[in-house]
């Protein structure tokens, strides 16, 4: 174990390991309570809320036999659903498991339409805006205009501003994250914010609803919420007490940008011992400091440095692979053509280095052959 001098001061070297440190009190871990929600239970079984809540949870999903079953007496269980919440005897149904590949094994827990991917919703409604304002303005993910599009345009534009300060990157991923999810850790956090009790035990219902004393069912669309909000003081940490000005976090994929290599290693350090000491998380073992110009910072989707920005090699792959099948049936001869047809593609071609996007499209058009190249931007 070593002693290195950074800027924060005099602290333990990259060769460190987190068992090392005799206590937690270096990570400097605190959180300051935030002023707290009152009487905001009566708003969740509002008539207006659960209308506004059927219709949110109803949209996108198509003809589907829970569904259609719900709204041959829409208004007998809506009255039901207020009577749930407002005598507070709504419990959790149980979910149904499905495994998706995207492309990566996930484990879907869904929850039953009725009453609770509605109750879901009635909460959202009136809390998440709320949650949204605890957030730092560099946490994305499932936040209204907050995706991987701004999240790759906000790390770009830090590149080109200050080249100098963003010599370096950390890049993390917490190891399962959704699964390690500490409730009682969760429901401390969510208690220096709220403050209504009846509030609170419709929250916690809803959190202990897997049967298990940590995990988030990925599928309920509280989880998104709470999930950012998990992290939402560490990330304020991260920005306000150790002083990260390049810090960007994509749900539990994290990238910080400094000019030192070795202050890296020690916020490194701290993330571990904090996650670790409040949050019972682990950071993964494949975890990357390098220059960011050896070799490019691969982030939600894209691959950038200070020249330039690239598609990921598997979404550009994809992208070939449903072209080549789209083509077979459309004439596609110009960029129009690709911008109508592949509207979600279109959109992530053109935010990149227009050289590449150039490349792609000229490829597309031209019926070349679907070749994804592993160039490098040029500036």
């Amino acid at each position: 174990m070593s002693i290195v001098r950074t800027e924060y001061g005099l602290c333990y070297g990259s060769d460190t390991r987190l068992l090392d440190y005799e206590d937690f009190e270096d990570c400097g871990y605190f959180i300051e309570e935030s002023k707290r929600l009152k009487n905001i239970y009566q708003y969740v079984y509002d008539s207006a809320n659960l209308v506004l809540s059927q219709y949110k949870a109803q949209k996108g999903k198509g003809v589907r036999t829970e569904i259609t079953k719900f709204n041959n007496r829409i208004s007998e269980n809506l009255t039901d659903l207020w009577e749930m919440l407002y005598y507070e005897t709504y419990t959790p149904g149980e979910y149904r498991i499905k495994t998706i590949y995207e492309p990566k094994e996930r484990i879907i827990m869904i929850a039953p339409f009725y009453p609770d991917r509605i109750v879901h919703h009635c909460i959202i409604n009136i809390l998440g805006e709320y949650w949204t304002n605890v957030f730092i303005s560099h946490t994305y993910a499932c936040i209204k205009g907050r995706g991987t599009h701004k999240c790759m345009e906000d790390i770009h534009h830090d590149l080109v501003t200050d080249r100098k300060g963003t010599q370096y990157c950390l890049k993390i991923d917490i190891k399962k994250f959704y699964d390690n999810v500490d409730h009682a850790a969760l429901k401390r956090i969510i208690r220096y914010m709220i403050a209504d009790e009846q509030m609170l035990r419709l929250l916690d219902k809803v959190i202990d609803s897997n049967g298990k004393e940590k995990g988030l069912p990925i599928g309920n669309f509280t989880s998104q919420y709470l999930a950012n909000l998990y992290l939402a003081y560490f990330d304020h940490w991260m920005k306000e007490d150790l002083g990260i000005k390049y810090y960007y976090r994509y749900m539990d994929d994290i990238v910080i940008l400094h000019h030192s290599k070795e202050t890296l290693h020690y916020i490194l350090d701290m993330m571990g011992l904090y996650l670790g000491a409040e949050l019972k998380l682990e950071i993964k073992h494949n975890w990357q400091i390098f220059p960011v110009d050896a070799r490019c910072i691969d982030y939600v989707g894209f691959k950038q440095n200070h020249y330039g920005i690239l598609l990921r090699k598997g979404i550009l792959q994809r992208f070939y692979t449903k072209f080549d099948r789209v083509r077979k049936q459309y004439n596609i001869s110009d960029e129009i053509a690709i911008k109508h047809l592949f509207p979600s593609e279109y959109g992530w071609i053109i935010r990149c280095s227009e050289e590449h996007s150039k490349f792609i499209l000229n490829n597309c058009i031209n019926n070349g052959k679907a070749k994804c190249s592993e160039y490098r931007a040029v500036g």
